[in-house]
């Protein structure tokens, strides 16, 4: 599946429509979930329990074969209308507030083969 990409004005940053694995830690509890959708500035969790507004969490994200990045990332609004779809999801949206330049590359490396990716789903 060709990773999807929209690009929202007041975020700054072209987001890819993923589904990978992130591990979350906050407030002493720990849960497993999907990401749905990633850029620079941060991600969308789904989740039937999504993170209180204004919370800090620790995130380590798997990036398939391209790394395992660990972050810190701050709770910035809840739920998603996804594109082309009248039905909302539940979960968090996460700004990136803290990652060290070596995750931050290797985050910046696997936007770029998502980007690669799409480009050539668009030529075919």
């Amino acid at each position: 599946m060709a990773p999807e990409t929209s690009f929202d004005a007041s975020r700054g940053n072209p987001r890819f429509e993923v589904d990978i694995h992130v591990d979350c830690e906050s407030r002493g509890m720990f849960v497993s979930n999907r990401v749905m959708n990633i850029s620079r500035g941060g991600l969308f969790i789904a989740s039937d329990e999504p993170f209180p507004i204004a919370s800090e969490v620790l995130l380590r994200l798997s990036l398939g074969d391209h790394a395992t990045i660990e972050a810190r990332g701050k709770v910035i609004w809840n739920y998603d209308l996804p594109k082309d779809s009248i039905r909302i999801t539940s979960g968090s949206g996460i700004r990136f507030i803290d990652l060290t330049p070596e995750n931050r590359g290797k985050l910046e490396r696997y936007l770029e083969h998502l980007c690669k990716v799409q480009a050539r789903q668009d030529d075919a």
